[in-house]
């Protein structure tokens, strides 16, 4: 579902993402502009530093001047301050300038948490965020993620996520299920039957 709302994917049915239709291609780039994406497992550039691969999600809006100075710092200025501020709130401050092949999975899925939320983005597209990361962490992503004063959608299996969020939609089958501020007994049973 996340894949089909950035138009990546083909899909019956409808989609909106606002009044935007992710099925027309020129609707597609500007929800992309609009969204941050967290992948299960990230999909960082394994030859690149934590910092190019952190500040690659924001390329679709950079400038000329952003070009050059990606090019001399690594880093558009604009974005300097909140990707310090980033890094260190989930603690990859140290991963940076490491190529992300030398990271292990839990400073990938942070440092892909860092750069979903870099841009600010009207929406986040989060798939599993919190897999490979240890308790303290997984908490920490949860609440950055709920603080992004953003919409936010969550695929997650993980209950503990789930309900640390005020509204779970739950599917079986391709179906809703669930509809509702947490899923009780009764809907985990429908949902994992």
């Amino acid at each position: 579902m996340l894949r089909a709302a950035l138009g990546a994917v083909p899909h019956t049915g409808t989609i909106r993402v606002g009044s935007l239709d992710p099925a027309d291609r020129r609707a597609t780039r500007e929800i992309r502009l609009r969204s941050g994406v967290l992948k299960q497992g990230s999909d960082l550039v394994a030859g690149l530093s934590g910092r190019m691969n952190a500040v690659m999600g924001t390329a679709g809006r950079w400038t000329t001047r952003d070009w050059l100075q990606v090019a001399v710092s690594g880093c558009p200025s604009r974005y300097q301050s909140r990707l310090q501020e980033l890094v260190l709130a989930h603690g990859v401050d140290d991963c940076l300038d490491a190529r992300v092949s030398q990271l292990s999975g839990g400073q990938r899925q942070r440092l892909a948490l860092v750069r979903a939320l870099l841009s600010n983005p009207g929406l986040i597209l989060a798939d599993e965020p919190t897999s490979g990361l240890d308790t303290a962490s997984a908490a920490r992503a949860v609440a950055e993620l709920r603080d992004a004063q953003t919409t936010l959608v969550v695929a997650t299996h993980d209950l503990a996520v789930a309900d640390a969020f005020p509204r779970v939609v739950a599917l079986r089958k391709g179906r809703i299920v669930h509809d509702g501020p947490r899923l009780d007994a009764a809907a985990q049973s429908l949902v994992y039957g």
